[in-house]
């Protein structure tokens, strides 16, 4: 990996801010732009500007999910920080979509339904180079992938990151020493607007190649009831019923990274257990285990190739309604297996790649399209614009 592609750890640190959170590796977008905003100080200024075309088989649905073939804008995003200074800022606004494996594909607008224009807006307050505070809506704590999909290997989600939070609003607070890092958030969870949710995320770096994390999230109480629509909303693996039975569940998980001059890989373990809540509606308990290994590797300056193998098994004995399921929505004790490879290719500001991803179910009750089928073939080509 050349010192122009390693600049995306920084453009994410920058997108985050906070100490201890992890995004993935993708690819070399170009550093920020930089202006003197007066009292504001020096503030750093970036853009995407990106759209897809998709080809599937087994559509089922409305909208861009009933097509075979299909377009939508992927990010349309600006992003204006402060990212030195006792006061920092991070405002990132706009369009932008969730691609995610074996999940319907949706409308900018329709993603724009959970976290409005303005998906991360927050302000933190670092008055020890180890410690900051931060408050707003945040970028999660949970998982290695970055919900953006620019921030991602590939440029759908896997399984692990389909049931994982994106945003939250709420309070964090992040501290490092030496090879350890921690951050601490108490949140709304799955943008439910009651905060109840404590998240956690610890990460040990090994040395300047290998790091390993650990991080948790549940409810301290429970959120909604069955019967209130207020949190019966889309949700970014598209079944509205699911951010109820996410908002009341517990999840936990594991990742590594080795991240070399020019090949990086991550293997993740996530665990999401509900609970019985007789107040929600579920009268048994319900859980998910999911996995997965993605690695980027890095021909070129220009050139790289990602791919992923994903897996996930939901225990559950009524998945796919409101009161005791809704996990991925393939069923009751359903298993899938999911394949993703994506060349990219990188030029100063124009980026171009393509995935070609693959999904098998087992095990099933509610498989793709209306003849509900096991299996999923699809092509995306995404290409773009960044400053």
């Amino acid at each position: 990996m050349s010192k122009r592609t390693k600049s995306i750890a920084f453009v994410f640190s920058l997108l985050s801010g906070l100490s201890g959170l992890a995004y993935a590796d993708g690819f070399s977008i170009p550093p920020p732009l930089k202006f003197n905003a007066g009292p504001l100080g020096e503030l750093d200024v970036q853009g995407v500007a990106s759209a897809m075309g998709f080809a599937q088989t087994n559509p089922a649905g409305t909208g861009l999910n009933g097509k075979n073939f299909g377009a939508a804008i992927t990010n349309g995003l600006i992003s204006i920080s402060k990212p030195t200074g006792l006061i920092q800022f991070y405002l990132t606004a706009g369009a932008y979509n969730f691609p995610n494996l074996g999940q319907p594909f949706h409308s900018a607008s329709t993603a724009l339904q959970d976290f409005t224009a303005l998906p991360s807006a927050y302000m933190t307050i670092a008055p020890l180079s180890n410690f900051s505070v931060s408050i707003g809506q945040l970028p999660t704590l949970i998982g290695y992938t970055g919900t953006l999909d620019y921030n991602r290997m590939n440029i759908e989600g896997g399984f692990p990151w389909t049931i994982q939070p994106s945003f939250s609003r709420g309070i964090q607070i992040n501290y490092s020493y030496g090879p350890l890092s921690a951050s601490v958030s108490w949140n709304d969870g799955y943008f439910s607007n009651r905060y109840n949710v404590i998240s956690g995320l610890l990460t040990y770096t090994i040395n300047p190649e290998n790091s390993v994390s650990l991080y948790a999230d549940g409810n301290t109480g429970h959120t909604g009831t069955v019967n209130d629509v207020s949190t019966l909303r889309f949700s970014k693996n598209g079944y509205v019923d699911s951010s109820l039975v996410y908002d009341n569940s517990n999840i936990y998980g594991l990742y590594y990274t080795y991240s070399g001059s020019n090949f990086t890989i991550t293997p993740e373990v996530q665990y999401m257990y509900t609970p019985i809540n007789r107040a929600f509606g579920t009268t048994q308990s319900s859980n998910d285990i999911s996995a997965m290994i993605h690695a980027d590797y890095y021909l070129t300056n220009n050139w790289s190739i990602a791919a992923g193998v994903d897996y996930e098994h939901a225990n559950s004995t009524g998945e796919g309604t409101a009161a005791t399921g809704g996990y991925f929505g393939y069923g009751a004790g359903s298993s899938a297996f999911g394949v993703m490879i994506t060349p990219t290719y990188v030029d100063n500001g124009y980026f171009i790649r393509d995935e070609l991803s693959y999904v098998h179910l087992t095990n099933y009750s509610s498989g793709f399209g209306a003849g509900n089928r096991p299996d999923q073939f699809r092509d995306i080509l995404e290409t773009g614009f960044w400053f």
